[in-house]
């Protein structure tokens, strides 16, 4: 009976999606989260936490705060040299190549959000190919997946 009251509440408080988010190198090498939204839905925040911790006051947990809603429908962000104007929790941000991230985009505010994959740093690649992660049935877990634009644009209109 437990089981049957615990997953109306862990459903709950999760909150749906408006977008995705995903992961990958830029031009400089950069780690980089990338962005798609539905429309009236843009976030403001990018959250990078650690998943052994997942604690938002965590000092492993990164919070790059735009200076207004993200414009557009995309966007990409260096999660280590956040664009001028961008508010960085810690002021210095950087990833440890020995730990395990989310990353997801929050619409403050309301109930809505980007989800996006778990991911190290060895995992992300660059040449445009965005990680995310799709469950696999025979597997019976998440695997990593290398999308372009286009299918993150797609997969957020999903949502819409």
């Amino acid at each position: 009976m437990a089981v049957l009251l615990a997953c109306p509440l862990l459903t709950a408080c999760t909150p749906p999606n408006a977008g995705v988010t995903g992961m990958t190198l830029d031009a400089q090498g950069r780690p980089t989260a990338v962005v798609a939204w539905c429309p009236g839905k843009a976030p403001d925040t990018i959250i990078i936490s650690d998943v052994d911790d997942g604690d938002l006051d965590s000092d492993r947990t990164i919070i790059l705060e735009a200076p207004g809603k993200f414009p557009g429908r995309t966007i990409q962000v260096p999660v280590t040299d956040p664009p001028a104007g961008w508010r960085a929790t810690p002021p210095s941000p950087s990833l440890d190549p020995n730990l395990v991230y989310s990353a997801y985009a929050p619409v403050t505010g309301s109930d809505y959000t980007a989800r996006g994959p778990r991911f190290s740093l060895a995992r992300l690649r660059g040449n445009g190919q965005i990680l995310q992660q799709e469950y696999d049935e025979k597997t019976d877990r998440d695997v990593d997946i290398y999308i372009g634009m286009d299918e993150l644009v797609r997969r957020a209109n999903e949502y819409c």
